[in-house]
């Protein structure tokens, strides 16, 4: 997933904004599958 690659250089506020809530919503998920693997695993 790369998003960077669409956006100009220098990306407006809002475009930076959704760029980083996606980074964290990513994370997040990952996370979340990390979790669910070791609940699962015990």
């Amino acid at each position: 997933m790369n998003f960077a690659s669409n956006l100009p250089k220098q990306p407006t506020n809002y475009e930076s904004k959704l760029y980083t809530s996606l980074q964290n919503t990513g994370r997040f998920i990952k996370s979340m599958l990390y979790l669910t693997k070791k609940i699962f695993m015990l």
